[in-house]
């Protein structure tokens, strides 16, 4: 057995076990849905065996993922290579035209949610500032966070747009990994804006998931942004796009539910992005690009699986 996972190596046990992982927890997440709330009150039934049993999902995925991402060969580089320099190329691949497309398709639905979000946000300001005209109770929400997550979703379109442009210039360095600071950055309003619609709402387990997803997209895009920096950690990074592809799904099934079609793109968004990067970076990390056009020399057996968490 341990032979097998230390032979487990490309794309394919990343993405059919995010896969498989995430259809499983959309399609307990609507069962879920259809029963584990109270009908009149809306209240999450205690212990129902849809909450337990998607919550025992989405703790087995992490841990089985925390195993593939320790197991993941890693080529050795030389201590005087550059990480910022080295792993950039990973994701300038114009032979691979899956990553590219992923994310470009990715950046249209970012500026979709815009499109959707912004009118949402401009009729709050106006019912807002009616009721206030009014002398009348004003709605809960002015709709000013609600019109900077559009805002903050055209942000991410420019940086997912430019990680896509990135990946169709072979053997140049680009500005994607910093480009993925944006749609990172987009998410804490993303984030602020989601707290503030379900604050006031007493069902917990209707809120978890949406709240799961958009944390750990948060954190995907900032690992991913990292690489450019020369801060790349490999290994979280595959299991941060992993995890988000997997919370993603029943976050998806939450809001197509509740017709809130802004964060139906914006989930969809970072789920196509967080699956392009399990698409390229499992083949790249046993075999990176070369450096200067000299190609890595590869270190065979244990030491290409055992490197220190310093050298990812």
């Amino acid at each position: 057995m341990d032979l097998k996972i230390k032979h487990m190596s490309g794309r394919r046990p990343w993405l059919i076990c995010a896969l498989a992982a995430g259809l499983c927890a959309a399609a307990l997440r609507r069962w879920q849905l259809n029963s584990a709330f109270e009908e009149d009150t809306g209240l999450a039934v205690p212990w129902a065996p849809a909450s337990v049993i998607l919550a025992c999902v989405l703790v087995m995925s992490a841990a089985w993922f925390i195993i593939l991402a320790m197991y993941q060969p890693l080529s050795r580089r030389p201590r005087t290579a550059g990480q910022a320099q080295r792993w950039d190329l990973v994701f300038l691949d114009a032979r691979d035209p899956v990553y590219p497309i992923l994310v470009v398709v990715a950046a249209f639905l970012s500026v979709a949610a815009a499109t959707a979000l912004l009118p949402l946000g401009l009729r709050q300001w106006q019912e807002y500032k009616a009721a206030v005209d009014a002398g009348l109770q004003p709605p809960s929400s002015n709709g000013a966070l609600t019109i900077a997550t559009a805002a903050g979703a055209l942000l991410g379109f420019l940086g997912l747009l430019q990680m896509g442009r990135d990946g169709l210039r072979p053997g140049r360095r680009g500005r994607g990994g910093f480009a993925a600071a944006l749609p990172g950055v987009a998410g804490c309003v993303w984030l602020m804006e989601s707290f503030r619609a379900h604050a006031a709402n007493p069902v917990l387990w209707d809120y978890v998931p949406l709240l799961l997803a958009i944390v750990c997209g948060m954190l995907f895009f900032m690992d991913f942004a990292g690489i450019s920096a020369g801060a790349s950690r490999l290994r979280r990074l595959l299991w941060m796009a992993a995890m988000t592809v997997v919370l993603s799904a029943p976050a998806l099934m939450s809001a197509t539910a509740e017709k809130n079609w802004g964060d139906v793109l914006l989930l969809s968004a970072q789920l196509l992005t967080a699956a392009a990067v399990l698409w390229r970076l499992p083949p790249s990390l046993e075999n990176p690009p070369p450096i200067n056009g000299t190609p890595i020399p590869q270190v065979q057996g244990e030491a290409s699986i055992q490197e220190e968490t310093t050298d990812e």
